[in-house]
């Protein structure tokens, strides 16, 4: 759209108007049916009304304290809006507008507080660290503050934008926000306890009457399935069924008690769990093999593990890995489920109990065992050529670019960003073969040859690195 947004008759294909916002439109156009206007948002972070009739200016607002960035950026007064969208509260005349914050917004309150009360001190004393905004309609102005802390799938010092809300109404007229919420009461001997750890399903208030006792942007926790700040799942809704889509597994509940008695950390709303949707069953849980329904009750096994329900792959591992697309999503449509993983593939769920054989059909695949025996190669490669040995053990050389240790691993990225670029990754458990941490072994300008089997992170080539002897740092 470069600059400016088009209206088009879906007729005749003729321009009806077009509206100059000043700066590169970086969300899609979001429409009011009641108010007869356009909203969207633009790279210089500013929120645009515009009237439908005429393509005129209503407003024009920029919510956030925040300066606007490209991706990539670690700045701490920074943010974007590209990749998210203005999402309309029609009952209440709202416009909810989520950016992107830098991955230090994890940190900054670590954990996010655990009461409403002291969520809108801690955004009173910080505005900067507010996420979600809304907006009115009638002018721009702010409604309330939103006790929306920023988390999404992210690594080694990149958080994307995350999810976005989602309005429901309800029979009764009242209207809520269901999206991702931060928050967690510590226990002083938790080590736990910090910025990654306090993710839930939440649900907003858009008023001060919809729930006693909470206010305009407060939020009330749900149960759910655990995800960490830094794996934030895309939140969808249909009826009281709850979805959220994570990287390596589509997550599923019921909404069955939202009383007012609920919604506190220690007294969150009830759910149950619907069958869930793992990329790949690695372990035969149900001791029946693989099964033509790609369905096991009692739970599913991936890299995590996840309540009963089906799974796409059997016994592949970190299929999304290797065609990451950074987001899994569910849609709901005419009575079927859809649910797209993060490496494409698209599973369609109608209403029915799904058929589990005891006679274990077995799967139809090369090795049921498992991976593919590695090649290895007597061979030194640049690291931009690490994506078409997948697959084999080579040594990869080239000069570090960046190093980030993220609490679950140390990262050493052969470019700045790191995402599209050959990586090594030294995870957690491996760390204590190494004399000294690994962030400070190795630096950025290091040139370095890392050994290994070229394997896969998030869509890039990468040696998972177990112990020191597989990075040489002096060679003639």
């Amino acid at each position: 759209m470069g600059n400016r947004v088009y209206a088009i008759d879906k007729f005749t294909m003729n321009q009806m108007w077009s509206y100059n916002a000043g700066s590169p439109v970086h969300t899609p156009p979001a429409y009011s049916p009641s108010r007869n206007m356009v909203v969207v948002a633009s790279q210089d972070l500013y929120v645009h009304g515009i009237n439908n009739a005429d393509g005129s200016r209503l407003w024009r607002v920029k919510p956030t304290p925040r300066r606007p960035a490209d991706s990539g950026f670690t700045e701490a007064d920074m943010a974007e809006v590209r990749n998210g969208w203005p999402v309309i509260a029609e009952g209440h005349g709202l416009a909810l507008i989520k950016y992107r914050l830098d991955w230090n917004a994890l940190w900054r309150f670590s954990p996010w507080p655990g009461t409403n009360e002291a969520m809108r001190a801690a955004l009173l004393s910080s505005p900067g660290e507010q996420a979600l905004y809304a907006l009115r309609l009638t002018d721009g102005s702010s409604a309330f503050i939103a006790h929306v802390g920023h988390g999404g799938f992210g690594d080694s010092g990149y958080l994307p934008m995350g999810p976005m809300p989602v309005v429901k109404q309800f029979a009764d007229g009242t209207e809520v926000v269901y999206t991702v919420i931060r928050g967690r009461l510590c226990d002083p001997e938790d080590s736990t306890c910090d910025g990654r750890w306090d993710s839930h399903l939440g649900e907003m208030m858009l008023d001060d009457t919809t729930v006693p006792g909470y206010l305009a942007g407060y939020v009330r926790f749900i149960r759910n399935t655990f995800f960490p700040t830094d794996e934030q799942a895309y939140v969808s809704m249909a009826g009281d069924q709850l979805f959220a889509g994570h990287w390596e597994a589509g997550i599923a509940h019921q909404i069955t008690d939202r009383s007012a008695s609920r919604g506190t950390y220690g007294n969150p709303i009830v759910t149950t769990d619907l069958p869930h949707i793992a990329t790949s069953q690695d372990e035969d849980i149900c001791g029946l093999g693989f099964q033509a329904s790609h369905y096991c009750g009692a739970r599913l096994l991936n890299t995590r593990e996840w309540p009963g329900g089906f799974y796409i792959y059997w016994r592949k591992g970190a299929v999304y890995d290797e065609y990451w697309s950074e987001y899994a999503s569910w849609v709901v449509s005419n009575d079927t489920v859809y649910f797209v993983s993060t490496d494409g593939a698209v599973v369609a769920l109608e209403h029915g109990a799904p058929s589990v054989s005891a006679s274990g059909v077995v799967a139809a695949t090369t090795n049921p065992g498992g991976e593919e025996p590695a090649t290895e190669l007597d061979v030194v490669i640049p690291y931009t050529q690490a994506r078409a040995y997948a697959g084999h053990v080579v040594t990869v050389e080239g000069v570090i670019a960046y190093v980030f240790n993220n609490g679950k691993s140390v990262l050493l990225g052969f470019a700045n960003p790191h995402q599209g670029a050959f990586k090594a990754q030294i995870l957690q458990r491996n760390w204590g073969a190494f004399p000294a941490p690994p962030e400070m072994l190795y630096q950025v300008g290091q040139r370095v040859r890392i050994r290994g089997k070229i394997e896969w992170y998030q869509g890039d080539p990468a040696i998972y690195v177990h112990g020191p002897a597989q990075i040489e740092t002096n060679w003639d």
